[in-house]
């Protein structure tokens, strides 16, 4: 595989260098006077909406989306160079949508989930998180305890997540939860599209650690009822190609 970036990739590249420079630099003291004011490690709503339309008439949206739900497609190549600009800032901010998420929707939603989660998603109208760690357990699927109950054509789950980025601004979060008990991390583990106004879903609280925010949502009797998004037996191998574009 040749790793070297063409002439459009760097040109992309040098697009993104100028957006990270002139707007979101200029962003980072403001930021941090912030944080040191207990009032979190962020943007202002009204910034966020300024740099979203900026980043959206620069083209910066969707880069590797796929392209009949509005995205451009690009290779792994190509946002390495964005991903590489991007992170010469500390200014908390992803130009839409955030490429993790994207790709395990893309290798397992369905026809109705596409149309109704990722589609929006790559527009840049939803924010989303993804529920794995744990308390006592952390990202071992062997120690995860949520779990997910049949209960006619739902899933009920009950159980608690901690340290998931934008879970109280998230439209919905994706929640890995055991199906299987007996086989647990070997086949027993699935994906749920989890709404933001579901019954039973909850953020506790904000857990600041390394000049960021992780929060701490949990869920509890009577349950989440959700959306399967990926099957036991894929859900932890697809988890895994998510994990690895972070």
């Amino acid at each position: 595989m040749n790793f070297e970036l063409s002439d459009e990739d760097r040109m992309l590249k040098d697009l993104v260098h100028r957006f990270v420079e002139k707007e979101l630099m200029p962003l980072e003291a403001g930021v941090l006077e912030r944080e040191t004011q207990g009032k979190g490690f962020a943007i202002g709503a009204d910034e966020h909406l300024r740099l979203d339309k900026i980043s959206k008439e620069l083209g910066l949206w969707g880069l590797d989306a796929p392209e009949d739900v509005g995205g451009s497609d690009l290779p792994s190549v190509a946002m390495i160079g964005v991903n590489e600009e991007m992170g010469y800032t500390i200014t908390p901010y992803t130009l839409p949508p955030d490429s993790p998420n994207l790709r395990m929707l893309m290798a397992t939603v369905n026809e109705r989930q596409r149309e109704a989660y990722l589609a929006p998603y790559v527009r840049g109208e939803t924010v989303s998180a993804i529920g794995i760690s744990e308390p006592g357990a952390g990202a071992d699927p062997a120690g995860m305890t949520t779990r997910a109950e049949r209960d006619g054509e739902d899933w009920i789950i009950n159980g608690r997540k901690i340290w998931i980025s934008r879970a109280a601004e998230a439209d919905f979060t994706i929640l890995m939860a055991v199906t299987d008990r007996q086989k647990g991390a070997r086949g027993g583990i699935s994906a749920f599209l989890v709404d933001r106004d579901t019954p039973g879903f909850t953020v506790a609280r904000r857990i600041p650690i390394r000049s960021t925010r992780w929060l701490d949502p949990k869920t509890g009797r009577p349950g989440v009822n959700s959306k399967t998004l990926c099957p036991a037996r894929s859900a932890w191998a697809t988890l895994h190609e998510r994990l690895d574009r972070m």
